[in-house]
């Protein structure tokens, strides 16, 4: 692969010659040493780069993958993690992986997947002796040697995610260290706890890869894979018949059931080295998975992953950056599962409609404008940008409130900021209610303005500071007291147009964001802390209707949709989470649904009809979940880069894109309708300049809105 403008020529000494690949941790390039050496050079991503946890585990690897030496393994020759962009350094291997070559020519035949397997089980044992775990085992990281003598041979790579028997430096959660279907079992529900049986695990699963070309818990997307791995039974497809006992042992669910890989060294050695027709052929597609002794246990299909204990409640954090060179987030194409439920659009029509035209503003084209100050508007527009059919509202630090036309992009008209000094400044979003625009008040104080959204008048004014603001079920909700270490806050509402007060009352929380919007003008608000329940007030008068009981444990309230609470369970004081639990506000009854990994959300998820949409910031994917069999519809592709909270627009999911496009996709399957072109230039602005935006894109009139980390722009629904 080519060089890259902003590729390193020089990497510790090594002359940088081509890319051979990057990851999600990192670029591998081809290197050359000073005598002409041929390296193969890991260059972390600038954005893990300055974190300590990275950095400290990222020296232990290189520790461990130092002691690591066999006949069938590429050795460390050299590495940084000190220096500005961590780096390693390992002895380039020419040949084709694994998967290239069963995607160039198919299967194996006998003798070659004989030796695969035997060379494999080898370089595992060395590793194991080294007191090792690859952990991310799997076809592209097992090289095929080509050159004379050594045609065929084998060579493990990437030790980027390995981790040391006894290293005390702990996974962090949130990341999926590994690459499903080739995954074991535990590394999905105890991530934390996985030792050398998951290297084991996944042996068989790439030796049933090699035979048959596919793996032994294919699906149609990772999420699925990863849910076949913890409950399903293993496709052993045409696995020659000597080959399936012990294959079958390997992939027990249980590590504690699997052999050693020394013991599958030694079956394998025992095997004929040529198979007559009759061995070659299979008798099933499918056969239990059984250890050497006898049949491993199989989770129950309502089981799901377990262990992690929940500690605190929701952090609104970045990204996540401290993982390892070589770590594979997982995600893969879009596409439905078994018997899907239905996606229901407002007429009752399932399955996406082609999306009406609809009117757009008049004298509408196509435009877009950077947030950066420009020689028609001297003032930033600032990053705090809401889309609504009126315009585009955005604040900043030099002004209250802009307006941008929804048809020409152009200003139509600014309210000035103060310019007093304060000792605090906090930026806020515009909040749009039928018209009205409510913003951080002009004065700096921390209050509350509320403009007319079509002229700009300002239509009244709540004194700071506050601590927030929502428009919930047609009135607006505020924070009288400023954020602060007690769980005790006074609140109020406004009457939206006149700011007349309606209602005024103390509540006592673990959410400084305490209250959702429910049906008929009504309001939920979450008093754990206090009272212990989810209170249903009247939204004009304040007044109390009912409560039912919350879930126990640290739970984030994250939604609340049609009378129901969407609660994510977070795991050992960070923001990611495992699970989610559903319960229902009328009955107060609640039921947990598991992901096959951890998750980190950012911002409620979507729930429309009986699925969930939810946008991992972590790993840049967005999940879409049966609420109903509390199961995994599809998940997007992690080459996708989704880069925005997704929306619901008249049967159709619109994200944004890293490169400032707009997809829509099929909400039922994750299929890909269309694509609008992107509205800025981004090309050579890496992954780690760009940020994902938390406004989803906006459809009104046939015409989409969007906020982006380059800019704001509206373009042309897709057809």
């Amino acid at each position: 692969m080519t060089l890259r403008e902003d590729d390193p020529r020089s990497v510790g000494g090594y002359r940088i010659e081509s890319r051979i690949g990057t990851g999600g941790m990192g670029v591998v390039y081809l290197g050359r040493s000073a005598s002409g050496r041929a390296v193969a050079v890991k260059v972390v991503h600038t954005k893990y780069a300055d974190n300590a946890e990275f950095r400290a585990r990222f020296r232990q690897e290189i520790a461990a993958a130092r002691r690591v030496s066999g006949a069938f393994t590429a050795p460390v020759v050299d590495a940084d993690p000190d220096a500005e962009r961590p780096w390693m350094a390992t002895a380039f291997v020419p040949g084709r992986t694994l998967a290239e070559r069963v995607d160039e020519a198919g299967p194996l035949a006998w003798h070659a997947l004989r030796r695969l397997g035997t060379e494999l089980a080898e370089a595992l044992r060395e590793i194991h002796r080294a007191e090792v775990v690859h952990r991310d085992l799997k076809p592209s990281n097992v090289l095929l040697v080509e050159g004379e003598g050594d045609d065929g041979a084998v060579r493990v790579i990437d030790f980027g995610i390995s981790r040391a028997a006894s290293s005390d430096v702990r996974t962090q959660t949130g990341m999926v260290m590994g690459s499903p279907p080739f995954m074991a079992p535990e590394q999905f529900s105890r991530p934390r706890e996985v030792g050398p049986a998951v290297d084991v695990f996944s042996l068989g699963a790439v030796l049933v890869y090699a035979a048959t070309g596919h793996s032994p818990f294919e699906a149609e997307n990772a999420y699925l894979a990863a849910y076949n791995t913890v409950h399903s039974e293993a496709e052993l497809g045409d696995l020659p018949e000597p080959l399936r006992p012990l294959v079958s042992a390997c992939l027990a669910k249980e590590p504690e059931n699997r052999p050693t890989s020394s013991e599958v060294l030694d079956a394998l050695a025992g095997l004929p080295e040529e198979l007559s027709d009759e061995e070659g052929r299979a008798e099933s597609s499918r056969i239990p998975v059984t250890t050497l002794s006898g049949h491993a246990t199989l989770p129950s299909p309502g089981d799901g992953p377990t262990g992690q204990k929940p500690r605190r409640k929701r952090l609104w954090t970045g990204l996540v950056g401290a993982a390892l060179l070589g770590v594979v987030v997982v995600a893969s194409v879009a596409v439905v599962a078994d018997d899907p439920a239905s996606t229901v659009d407002e007429a009752g029509q399932a399955g996406p409609q082609a999306t009406p035209r609809g009117s757009a503003p008049p004298g509408w084209k196509p435009w877009h404008r950077t947030l950066a100050p420009d020689e028609d508007e001297p003032m930033a527009l600032g990053p705090a940008c809401t889309p609504d059919p009126l315009g585009v509202f955005c604040s900043s630090s030099q002004v209250a409130l802009t307006r941008l036309s929804p048809a020409t992009g152009r200003v139509d008209w600014t309210k000035p900021m103060s310019q007093k000094e304060v000792s605090s400044f906090s930026l806020r979003e515009p909040v749009v209610q039928d018209g009205v625009v409510f913003v951080g008040s002009a004065d700096r104080s921390a209050g509350v303005d509320a403009f007319d959204g079509r002229t700009g008048k300002r239509l009244w004014h709540l004194d700071g500071p506050v601590g927030g603001f929502e428009s919930l079920s047609g009135v607006l909700v505020v924070r009288l007291d400023e954020l602060g270490p007690s769980e005790t806050a006074r609140y109020a509402a406004y009457e939206p147009g006149t700011g007349e007060e309606l209602w005024r009352r103390e509540l006592t929380s673990t959410s400084s964001s305490p209250f959702y919007a429910g049906p008929k003008d009504t309001l939920y608000a979450d008093q754990r802390g206090g009272s212990g329940g989810i209170a249903r007030l009247d939204a004009r008068t304040g007044r109390t209707l009912g409560s039912v009981e919350a879930p126990e444990g640290d739970l984030w309230l994250a939604t609340v949709h049609d009378d129901t609470a969407y609660y994510a369970r977070w795991e050992d004081g960070t923001g990611v989470s495992a699970a989610f639990f559903v319960q229902d506000l009328g009955s107060g009854k609640t039921r947990r649904v598991d992901f096959p990994w951890s998750v980190e959300p950012e911002a409620p998820p979507l729930v429309h009809g009986d699925t969930m949409y939810l946008f991992d910031y972590g790993n840049e994917t967005l999940l879409a979940l049966d609420l109903k069999r509390g199961k995994p519809l599809w998940t997007s592709s992690r080459e996708l880069r989704v880069f925005s909270e997704p929306a619901y627009h008249q049967g159709r999911l619109y994200v944004m894109m890293p490169d400032t496009s707009i997809l829509a996709l099929d909400p039922r399957t994750g299929k890909e309708i269309g694509r609008t072109a992107p509205s800025f230039d981004t090309e050579g602005r890496s992954f780690e300049e760009l940020t994902p935006s938390s406004v989803p894109p906006l459809l009104a009139g046939g015409v989409l809105y969007g906020v982006t980390g380059p800019g704001i722009f509206s373009v042309a629904d897709v057809s």
